[in-house]
């Protein structure tokens, strides 16, 4: 017969033998657990660092948040119309207006800045008052007077993930001043 080489083989066909064995399916966890560890570790760093950050950025905004909300109140309570029980007016009483900011800010001691502006918006420009010991000041607030209140704190990273500066964060709040006016 044309075509063929050598005769013809009948019986049972035996495997190759440059074959690698089979491995198990115990064997074959092993090496996905292992490559499952690995991807883990790979993946992990940066995953944790996605976490932080997010945690960060919310502490951030938190803080911006306490000064804002601290500054608004202060500066809504020295506009207010009302006195104290000591007969002092919201807009002299300093202990009032630092305590306004203090109640709702979370900061130990947030640098608070008081100022004054007897002309309005179009004046010469703002004056600061009720500096930091005085529990009264004696200004005479003028129709259409502002008073603002600024609110200053320093953010800390919680979490020393890379070298991230401190943060300083302000709020600046200012209101027309509320006098002569009484509601029935």
């Amino acid at each position: 017969m044309e075509g063929q080489i050598g005769p013809r083989k009948t019986g049972p066909v035996q495997p190759p033998t440059d074959r690698l064995p089979e491995t198990t399916a115990a064997e074959k966890m092993t090496e996905q657990r292992g490559q499952g560890l690995v991807e883990f570790a790979l993946v992990m760093p940066i995953l944790l660092l996605l976490v932080l950050g997010m945690v960060e950025f919310g502490r951030l905004m938190v803080t911006f948040s306490s000064l804002s909300t601290a500054s608004r109140d202060a500066a809504r309570y020295g506009a207010s119309v009302g006195e104290t029980p000591s007969g002092v007016p919201h807009y002299q009483d300093c202990v009032g207006i630092r305590g306004a900011v203090e109640s709702v800010s979370f900061f130990s001691e947030p640098s608070i800045v008081i100022t004054y502006d007897p002309d309005g918006p179009g004046g010469v420009g703002p004056v600061e008052y009720c500096q930091a010991g005085k529990l009264v000041d004696p200004i005479q607030a003028s129709l259409g007077a502002l008073i603002g209140v600024t609110v200053s704190a320093t953010y800390e990273p919680l979490v020393p993930m890379a070298v991230l500066p401190t943060i300083p964060v302000t709020s600046e709040s200012t209101r027309t001043v509320l006098r002569d006016v009484y509601i029935k």
